[in-house]
């Protein structure tokens, strides 16, 4: 009887993932340099003790690992002959989606907040929303290839459109977000108010983005992909989205009414820099996530 559950083709499976990580890392860290050029990464972190920039960078590995072990999960790699080159397309696709939803972001979700340069500046805020966009967007990601699988072109330009569709909906959620602010904050912008530095507004941010697309990645593992069928799955992917991501804030307030209910959360976070208030709705956020994406997963 064997008390140890490692086999030779997991230490296999495990060798050929973490040198995957270790060569997407070095391409990302490249990346990072070359957009920002006037900063060197490294001392940014260690000489310069930029905790910003070191959130942010912890946020690219954290990512990096999760979706090329979330991808290597979905592959025999007791083949990894054959496995091995199918493989590296999908983690190359899958960070190339990734890359894309953070240009989305960057340039029309958020077009008037330059992370980038509030993260070179040591603004916490902007590190906290580049993690929770980031970490979102792989979420998203992972969903639509768990959902369809991308076996083929067809498949491929299916994952496109429903990967725009669905940022069309985090646009309108962001909008949303930004009109609640509004009019709570005299009509200030919300995007003008993260170049503040406000640490609590960047939290609430983040934890919004990950728990938007844990919502979404249920919905994805609530249906079935229909094979050649293109109206149906983006209609399905929408219906259900939507329904989802009402369901989340829903249930959201409801219970952040009853855990804090004589607490003006808006004026705490927004107007008081609570962190202890933004990490109770962190907290809620993230879990009714988990949960939506537990109860109905197929």
């Amino acid at each position: 009887m064997s008390y140890i559950s490692l086999s030779n083709d997991l230490l296999v499976a495990f060798a050929i993932t973490g040198l995957l990580v270790l060569v997407v890392l070095m391409v990302v860290k490249k990346q990072l340099q070359a957009d920002s050029s006037e900063h060197d990464l490294m001392d940014e972190l260690a000489k310069k003790d930029n905790f910003a920039m070191g959130i942010s960078y912890a946020s690219s590995i954290f990512s990096i690992i999760l979706v090329v072990s979330f991808i290597a999960r979905e592959f025999d790699l007791s083949q990894w002959q054959e496995s091995l080159p199918h493989m590296a397309i999908a983690l190359a696709l899958a960070l190339v989606f990734i890359w894309f939803g953070k240009w989305i972001h960057n340039r029309l979700i958020l077009r008037d907040f330059n992370e980038a340069r509030a993260i070179e500046k040591r603004n916490v805020c902007a590190a906290l929303i580049d993690t929770g966009v980031l970490l979102a967007n792989s979420i998203i990601v992972l969903g639509l290839y768990k959902w369809s699988k991308a076996t083929n072109f067809n498949t491929l330009l299916i994952d496109i459109i429903a990967f725009i569709a669905i940022q069309f909906i985090i646009l309108l959620h962001t909008r949303w977000q930004e009109k609640r602010f509004a009019a709570t904050n005299q009509g200030a912008s919300m995007q003008t108010y993260f170049a503040y530095d406000n640490t609590s507004i960047g939290l609430r941010f983040a934890s919004r983005m990950i728990a938007l697309s844990l919502a979404i990645f249920a919905a994805l593992a609530s249906i079935q992909f229909i094979a050649g069928n293109f109206i149906d799955n983006i209609i399905m992917i929408l219906l259900n989205v939507v329904v989802f991501v009402a369901l989340h804030q829903i249930t959201a307030l409801l219970v952040l009414k009853l855990a804090l209910p004589k607490v003006q959360n808006n004026i705490e976070v927004e107007q008081q820099d609570n962190i202890g208030i933004a990490s109770i709705e962190l907290a809620v956020h993230i879990a009714i996530g988990i949960l939506l994406l537990r109860l109905f997963s197929l």
